[in-house]
């Protein structure tokens, strides 16, 4: 049997395991991935979008590839197998006497195996050489630790050999990759990013992403209170056989919890969603981690009290009607915003009155519109963020509502 029909045979189902595994893992990771990356780059790139989905490919392959397969007949393989730890760091050299060409293909692959890691680490993270050398290692130890203590006793013996070999050669292949990666920002080097720019044209990616991150602060917000409301309420109040509760001499049905927590939902929603962006420029918690702006356009006083008017009624209506139960209600409103602006590339709260969209000049007299326009990956054009440069880089401001 040759090298390469050994090593297909040997690797080819753990890969085939990656692959099937992929897209659901990838699917699951699809908000923080591109969250990190409005986060990192401001906009989606393609090459980063790539690149992020494909190590997640290659974090699944490598954990297949070093924990699958498990033995079958575990108490059977444990009775007459007793793996003991490799701690001679040259112990690679006897290998390579004895095993020839196919310990060298071992050694080979340990390297092949992290290189990847390394790139990544460099490349899209930004990370130096002793971050690279220290992550190489890190998880390199963990794999091995993981197949030492079998899969951390889900099999009841070690099925794989702990060797001090394997972390001398992932970590080198991790130096590999960071190497390569040297290499390339040489030939394409990595475009820069302000970070304190800010996108007031946001495509419906980026809202949506940014949406969601706002969606979950919203239920930290209310949901842990509203959980702790009702447990002090069953533990203090008086249950009545008619059903209803008997708080000091008041008796409450339990439909009032329902309208309690609704409320608690609400007012997390309006602060959320309505008070800290209208006295952010615009952004919400979600927005100022993905650096967007919900303001297209500059609005001062009744045109930015309508323009947020108008907002919080669609969102906060969709926010109540999911709160009441109303999901038929609250998804068909849901699917018209999305529609609309898939037809109209804005929102419909953008229609508010206020300033030309370009008309967003600094203290510096530059119109942001002549200032650099950047494609983003989603359709949209990202604006410099002009007024944050008027508070020397900082998002947040003690603005009033009626003023930007």
């Amino acid at each position: 049997m040759s090298i390469v029909t050994l090593y297909a045979k040997t690797f080819g189902t753990p890969l085939l395991i990656a692959l099937l595994l992929w897209p659901f893992i990838s699917a699951f990771l699809t908000l923080p991935i591109l969250a990190l990356l409005y986060h990192h780059e401001h906009r989606l790139r393609l090459a980063s979008t790539i690149g992020s989905y494909l190590s997640v490919l290659y974090v699944v392959g490598l954990l297949t590839f070093t924990q699958y397969p498990m033995p079958d007949e575990p108490d059977r393989y444990c009775a007459t197998h007793h793996l003991s730890p490799q701690l001679n760091p040259l112990e690679f050299i006897q290998d390579v006497a004895t095993g020839g060409v196919s310990a060298v293909m071992q050694l080979l692959l340990n390297i092949v195996l992290f290189m990847p890691l390394g790139f990544l680490l460099m490349r899209f993270l930004r990370r130096n050489i002793g971050h690279t050398v220290i992550v190489g290692f890190l998880l390199s130890l963990a794999i091995e630790l993981t197949q030492l203590s079998g899969f951390w006793g889900i099999y009841p013996c070690s099925y794989r050999q702990f060797d001090v070999d394997d972390l001398l050669t992932n970590t080198l292949g991790a130096l590999v990759g960071y190497g390569i990666a040297k290499l390339c920002d040489r030939r394409w080097p990595p475009k820069p990013v302000d970070r304190a720019e800010i996108n007031h044209r946001p495509g419906i990616v980026h809202r949506g992403v940014t949406f969601a991150i706002d969606m979950i602060m919203v239920i930290l917000g209310y949901y842990p209170l509203g959980i702790i409301v009702v447990w002090l309420f069953h533990a203090i109040a008086k249950p009545l056989p008619d059903g209803t509760f008997q708080l000091a001499s008041v008796v409450i049905h339990v439909e009032s919890l329902n309208t309690i927590v609704t409320v608690l939902g609400m007012a997390s929603f309006l602060i959320f969603e309505l008070w800290i962006p209208a006295t952010h420029r615009g952004q919400t918690l979600g927005g100022m981690f993905t650096h967007m702006s919900m303001e297209t356009r500059e609005r001062h006083g009744w045109q930015r009290v309508l323009f947020y008017a108008i907002r919080t009624t669609i969102i906060g209506g969709w926010f109540l009607l999911t709160l009441l139960q109303k999901d038929a209600h609250s998804g068909l409103l849901i699917i018209a915003v999305v529609v609309f602006a898939l037809i109209f590339k804005q929102m419909p709260w953008d229609y508010a009155p206020g300033n030309a969209e370009s008309g967003r000049v600094g203290t510096d007299g530059d119109d942001a519109d002549n200032a650099g326009r950047v494609n983003d990956a989603d359709g949209v054009q990202t604006l410099p963020a002009v007024h944050n440069r008027q508070n020397g880089g900082q998002i947040g401001d003690t603005s009033t509502f009626f003023k930007q």
